[in-house]
């Protein structure tokens, strides 16, 4: 029997609806235990599977740069898009000075420097489309290296625009390789699968 009386019972403890299982005899059938088996044998070789590939895949720099130079269409964006810096959660006073400091001073400047390390704004890319209209007109409507001031539920938000992109235009590596790197490495992994599993099939084929 695949599962000992102890085991049944253990595993029971905790789940009531196998506890009821056990008491009813359900777990008794032979069936349901082969199959059980069966579906055992499936995890543990794809546990093990996942154990030979581990330290097995990488993607350097030069794949990436390659991939991207022969599929740069891949990469047109699809929508306008604005790049950003947001500042969220802070009370008005406080957002008052990060906008002035801000649009008066050069981004790498030392006043703007000093703003961006106390508030540690996040950086993100914001499409036309997923945006409400008034947020968007606002987004959209101001000049890069200048920001504004939206108030919301939590407090005061300030978004400094870095960049404004068409749409239609070519996203450059940096924003576009993490995703590439992915695409990578599950091609590789994949790979890497089909070829344990193939390696495996021949080795310990039954005769």
């Amino acid at each position: 029997m695949f599962l000992s009386c102890a085991s049944k019972n253990e595993a029971g403890k905790n789940d009531p609806i196998y506890r009821a299982a056990v008491i009813d005899r359900f777990v008794d059938d032979q069936n349901l235990m082969e199959e059980v088996l069966g579906f055992n044998k499936k995890i543990i070789a794809a546990k093990y599977i996942q154990k030979l590939m581990v330290g097995r895949v990488a993607v350097n720099m030069t794949e990436i740069d390659s991939f991207y130079n022969e599929h740069k269409t891949e990469f047109k964006r699809k929508d306008d898009e604005v790049l950003v810096l947001v500042f969220k959660k802070l009370n008005k006073n406080t957002a008052i000075k990060i906008k002035t400091t801000l649009d008066r001073n050069a981004l790498d400047s030392e006043k703007a420097s000093e703003i961006i390390s106390k508030n540690k704004p996040e950086r993100a890319v914001f499409k036309r489309r997923n945006l409400k209209e008034g947020l968007s007109k606002r987004l959209f409507g101001v000049k890069k290296s200048n920001s504004l001031i939206i108030q919301q539920d939590d407090g005061f938000t300030v978004f400094y625009i870095l960049e404004k992109f068409n749409k239609g235009t070519l996203k450059d590596l940096v924003f576009v390789s993490d995703e590439i790197q992915a695409k990578l490495l599950a091609i590789k992994n994949h790979q890497l699968k089909e070829k344990i599993i193939d390696s495996l099939g021949v080795e310990y084929a039954k005769p």
